[in-house]
């Protein structure tokens, strides 16, 4: 006896992939690197500063479901990761480019710099 009998069929397919050209447009992802830097920007100064990447860091973890508490190694090599001009600092510049990676549309004039 199948269960399944009287379940009716789509023609539709779920897939889990993103269409071409990203989730977000490049305006929505300086929106979004905005929204970004406003809230990591703790003193206010337009820059995420070393010690505010770590907020950021148990956030992104803790949205996983995962407790995580960074060292201040880990700090630095994300810092590192993040601050595009060695600066010490992630400047709007440096999220704003973070989200066009990973949000926005892929264009063969928009060289990967991560």
């Amino acid at each position: 006896m199948d269960p399944n009998k009287q379940i009716k069929y789509s023609h539709y397919q779920i897939t889990d992939a993103v269409n071409f050209g990203g989730v977000l447009d490049p305006e929505q992802c300086k929106q979004l690197a905005q929204r970004i830097l406003a809230l990591y920007d703790g003193n206010s100064d337009g820059n995420i500063d070393s010690f505010e990447v770590g907020y950021m860091l148990s956030d992104c973890y803790r949205a996983m479901n995962k407790g995580f508490n960074p060292t201040p190694t880990d700090i630095a090599s994300y810092s590192r990761i993040l601050d595009r001009k060695g600066t010490g600092r992630v400047t709007l510049e440096d999220i704003e480019q973070l989200c066009l990676k990973f949000f926005g549309a892929k264009s063969d004039k928009q060289p990967s710099q991560y």
